[in-house]
């Protein structure tokens, strides 16, 4: 029994033995899969909790006209920044508070105020900790000069260079190309994550609004190694941020201060296009405000000063703003007449009022033109033809030679304002007001009055197609391939028509629109008029194309509370087509 009992011994002894060795063998297995073959993992893992990915800006590109000249750009900008790691302390509240004091020190020296409240420096604290806190944004030379002799008092703060955007030329051509804000950059994530991104130049509104993507420059990214507490440590280039592609525009700039310096000191706008293409040469609107007040930031102040004026400088007139035609209008009644059978040679006896019930409509000749024919009408802009004509072709005939230029829908045109206007009809009066559409609604808007709405750039395009007989989509971005369509009119009803908008400056009521233009040019005068009794006031139009047998140049301007279409409007148009055609 001892033997057996000794034997039993030892085997358990082995046995113990062989589990302890096991143990062990899967313990070293482990270890190995541990701290040999999960390194990299264990290492990279490390790594990405110290190390921070920023996504850079990159910069946005130019906007130039149409002969490279620049009307919008970048340039070199210094500001102030804040190292928050010179700062810490055991708290954050301590750490914040040492920031504040700091930046309260350096204003002292820069000579202005720091925009850093103290819920900005909680913010970033808490938040971008491993970024540079900026505190003066756009140094002037004087403020630069100033922190640069005391800037060895003042560790923890350093000069950066940026770029922001700046407009050459102020006020010219504001509405069309529009200003920049600043948002966070975009770009690709890629398998991670950015820690955080560059605040970056983005369209507002304008040209920069709807070729934002376009503008904006490709991202870039650098890392930056942190210490426990997300302090920045070191920081290293990934990638370089790369520029946006430059912007060029079909615009003239020479055609473009031309046509705002028509409009200075009044409220309108003024469109200029080639209606072979649909280019559009010029597009002000007025008043108008300086770009560079809204960078590098659009200060509450300004903005308020600006959305406050009455007389709406922020309001692109030129394809935002809608009004009466008035009678620019009447080509388009008369191409619907003409389609509709009416005789170009039959004369009608105007008396200098139309009479519908108890409406009365005058002619501006009080006691009337007498026997008058279509292409007379237009001349010299005879209220009563037309109405008599818009009823007898009735109100769909009206209608759809209307729609047939465009209006009452938007243009199509590569830019974030682009207003439809109104066509108005029965359906439309009825869910707007409440009421049928009765035969004075018709001799209204025969005449380019009463609830008929288009823009000066729908107005320009009308006087094109006038012109070429076909209806073109406007652009702005050089090289865009041209989009147009063919008028619904017969060849002979436009020459009818166009021969009368000859006459309107050959002698008629916008003889002053063609004044010293190298071209031969044709228009047509309007004077819409809106308000009741001492508030009474005339938008006054003129639209032209020129020269008259193969159109280069179509032109729509509005002055509102002018004189008259032809006293007012005609003159301004003529200086637009002098820039355009006259010997340079």
């Amino acid at each position: 029994m001892k033997r057996e009992d000794s034997i039993v011994s030892d085997l358990s002894c082995w046995a113990v033995m062989a589990v302890f060795v096991a143990g062990l063998a899967v313990l070293a297995v482990r270890l190995k899969e541990v701290q040999v073959d999960g390194a990299p993992d264990y290492n990279y893992e490390k790594a990405r909790q110290s190390v921070r990915r920023v996504q850079t800006a990159g910069p946005r590109g130019r906007i130039l006209d149409r002969r490279g000249r620049v009307l919008a750009e970048n340039r070199r900008a210094l500001s102030i920044v804040c190292n928050a790691a010179v700062f810490r302390k055991r708290t954050w509240d301590a750490t914040e508070s040492a920031i504040a004091e700091a930046v309260s020190n350096v204003a002292a020296v820069v000579g202005r105020p720091s925009p850093l409240t103290v819920r900005a420096i909680s913010r970033h604290v808490r938040q971008s900790l491993a970024m540079p806190l900026v505190a003066w944004r756009d140094l002037s030379e004087e403020e630069l000069a100033r922190f640069s002799e005391h800037s060895w008092l003042h560790p923890g703060f350093s000069v950066a260079e940026t770029e922001e955007r700046v407009y050459p030329n102020g006020c010219l051509a504001c509405h069309l190309v529009g200003y920049v804000g600043r948002d966070r950059a975009h770009g690709e994530e890629g398998d991670e994550r950015f820690s955080f991104r560059e605040f970056d130049l983005c369209g507002r509104s304008g040209l920069e609004l709807y070729y934002d993507g376009f503008l904006r420059g490709v991202a870039g990214e650098k890392k930056l190694l942190v210490d426990a507490r997300g302090f920045s440590e070191r920081e290293w280039v990934v990638s370089e941020a790369r520029r946006g592609p430059d912007l060029c525009l079909t615009i003239d700039a020479d055609i473009q201060r031309v046509a705002e310096e028509q409009l200075a000191g009044v409220r309108g706008a003024c469109v200029a296009l080639d209606p072979r293409d649909g280019s559009l040469l010029a597009m002000a609107s007025s008043p108008g405000f300086d770009l560079n007040e809204f960078v590098p930031m659009l200060s509450r102040e300004v903005y308020s000063r600006y959305l406050d004026d009455p007389a709406k400088p922020l309001l692109n007139r030129a394809s935002g703003g809608t009004y009466a035609p008035g009678s620019t209008f009447k080509p388009v009644t008369a191409l619907a007449g003409l389609e509709m059978g009416y005789p170009a040679d039959a004369d009608y006896d105007c008396s200098g009022v139309f009479a519908l019930g108890a409406m009365r409509l005058h002619c501006a000749r009080r006691w009337g033109h007498g026997p008058i024919n279509i292409k007379e009408a237009l001349k010299v802009s005879c209220n009563t033809f037309f109405c008599n004509l818009g009823m007898d072709i009735g109100t769909n005939a009206v209608m759809s030679a209307a729609r047939a230029f465009g209006l009452g829908e938007r243009t199509g045109i590569d830019f974030p304002d682009d207003r439809a206007g109104l066509v108005p009809n029965d359906a439309w009066k009825r869910k707007t007001y409440g009421e049928r559409w009765y035969p004075g609604d018709l001799a209204q808007m025969s005449i380019g009055q009463g609830m008929l709405l288009a823009s000066p750039l729908q107005m320009a395009l009308v006087a094109g197609a006038v012109g070429t007989g076909y209806l073109v989509t406007p652009h702005l971005k050089y090289g865009v391939p041209p989009a147009r369509r063919a008028l619904p009119f017969s060849r002979r009803s436009l020459e009818i028509v166009r021969e009368g908008m000859r006459l309107v400056v050959a002698g008629g009521s916008g003889s002053l629109g063609g004044e010293g233009v190298d071209a031969e040019v044709c228009g047509k005068t309007g004077t819409a008029e809106y308000g009741l009794g001492e508030n009474r006031r005339k938008n006054t139009w003129f639209i032209a194309y020129a020269p008259a047998g193969a159109p280069r140049a179509a032109v729509a301007l509005v002055v509102e509370n002018g004189e008259s279409g032809g006293g007012t409007a005609a003159p301004r148009v003529a200086a637009v087509l002098r820039r355009i055609f006259n010997a340079r």
